[in-house]
């Protein structure tokens, strides 16, 4: 998990050739006024399978019935996939010696709740750590001996082989960052290397994803995939998002991938992606947004539905993690800035936040499995006031329902919005409370009226 996000740096690229512009976010509709919509073709729409998880941190020794009672609340979010560490410092904390007691009751009682586990394989520990880095801990160095690495790996990998629930390996975290790696990229290759080997030995079917970058770093990808020969030994490529906590004013979720430079994500960072790496799957495993003092749960629920929109809209995300289930303890250390006690969809005393309840019903119209993308089949008249900065994105489920998202950043329009056809339109408020939308004639919803940067959430029939 990011503590903080560092400045924005301009990338050392290598040159590749830029393929045609991408579809603009919001697909341009007929003037104010206008009594005609205009829209692509059903040809435009793209279907991709989608999944979820969620994430929260367990240290060796956390409470089993703490762990219990977040598993029943992933439950009735609807997600059944959780990701989170299992730290080296934890369970080989001298040379030799593992311990694995603790994770076997928690992956015991995972497997006996139905839950899917994604862990992350990361935080040296002293004994291991090579020391003389930038900074005066171990836990993000390096390992001295990669031979260490490696027995930790295979010691690892073999105790958990017979649990079938464990869908995937990743290797470190935000290893594109010193505050999370101590080291170089050439010594996260050796790790990435070393750990692949095991993995693909050990337990073959199991996905190797590399580790989740702050941001999408095309040279990070570039040198893992091409300078030190890595592109065959992971599945995914993985990227966090944190936009409007730790990021600079400019970055917003809805440029985020862009990293507010538009343009970035299609012409420079994809060509990276599919010409070194063979176009692995992207998957965002880490999106969240923290509630600080000063930061609202009207805030955080508004921006968990932007963030569902904006990216499961871009046609090479697969994949949406949720951080995390609940806050932490305010006697918990963490690493960083004081946003990392507030990112969770509950309190610390598991009281729900607003947020919690949009994210339960975001999961319930969209965690479907394969979702078509049909933003540019969407036709948009501001039928009064003016747009300002209007972003739309449409979702077709496998069993035809739609999902539509709309909300202006800037503005309050009112609008009409042309679909597919339907029968019938359900709102949805951002506490998930359902409420019928009557002004619809079919195709078209009519007099759907927007307050500056607020979502609205229908679900067509």
């Amino acid at each position: 998990m990011p503590r903080f996000l560092l400045p924005l740096v301009l990338l050392t690229l290598t040159l590749v050739t830029a393929p045609p512009d991408a579809p603009a976010q919001e697909p341009a509709g007929p003037a104010p006024g206008s009594a005609a919509f205009r829209g692509p073709s059903p040809a435009s729409a793209i279907t991709k399978r989608i999944s979820f998880a969620i994430l929260q941190d367990y240290p060796k020794g956390e409470s089993l019935q703490e762990v219990a009672s977040d598993f029943q609340i992933m439950k009735e979010l609807g997600v059944n996939t959780w990701r989170g560490s299992f730290s080296w410092i934890d369970y080989e904390p001298q040379r030799g010696r593992f311990d694995y007691t603790w994770l076997h009751r928690f992956l015991d009682l995972a497997a006996k709740e139905g839950i899917m586990l994604q862990p992350y394989l990361a935080y040296t520990p002293e004994w291991a750590a090579r020391g003389g880095g930038t900074d005066r801990v171990e836990w993000n160095d390096p390992p001295r001996h990669i031979e260490d690495w490696r027995r930790f790996v295979s010691r690892t990998v073999t105790e958990l082989k017979p649990y079938r629930n464990i869908e995937s390996y990743e290797v470190y975290n935000e290893e594109n960052v010193k505050q999370w790696w101590d080291g170089t990229a050439a010594d996260y290759n050796q790790v990435l290397r070393v750990a692949s080997e095991v993995i693909r030995k050990t337990a073959p079917l199991k996905l190797i994803i590399m580790g989740g970058m702050v941001w999408p770093d095309a040279e990070w990808v570039r040198q893992a995939c091409t300078t030190y020969g890595n592109a065959g030994r992971f599945d995914v490529i993985p990227i966090h998002a944190y936009p409007e906590t730790w990021t600079p004013k400019e970055v917003t979720v809805e440029n985020y991938l862009d990293q507010g430079r538009p343009g970035f994500f299609r012409r420079e960072f994809l060509p990276v992606v599919d010409r070194a790496c063979s176009g692995k799957p992207i998957w965002l495993n880490e999106v969240g947004y923290a509630t600080p003092p000063g930061k609202s749960e009207l805030d955080q629920a508004n921006w968990w539905a932007r963030a569902f929109a904006t990216f499961l809209a871009d046609p090479r995300v697969e994949h949406l993690g949720i951080y995390q289930i609940r806050d932490r303890q305010p006697q918990t250390k963490v690493i960083g800035e004081s946003e990392n006690y507030y990112l969770g969809l509950l309190k610390a005393d598991r009281r729900k936040k607003l947020a919690f309840h949009t994210v339960k019903r975001l999961l319930a119209l969209l965690n479907v499995g394969n979702l078509t993308v049909a933003d540019a089949q969407l036709g948009v008249e501001v039928s009064e006031g003016s747009r300002g900065e209007l972003y739309q994105h449409l979702f077709v489920r496998p069993d035809g329902r739609q999902v539509l998202l709309v909300w202006d950043k800037k503005g309050s329009p009112t609008l009409r919005i042309r679909t597919r056809p339907g029968t019938t339109v359900t709102e949805y408020s951002l506490d998930g409370t359902p409420m019928p939308f009557t002004s619809f004639d079919g195709r078209v919803l009519s007099q759907v009226r927007l307050k500056p940067g607020m979502v609205r959430i229908f679900e067509i029939r």
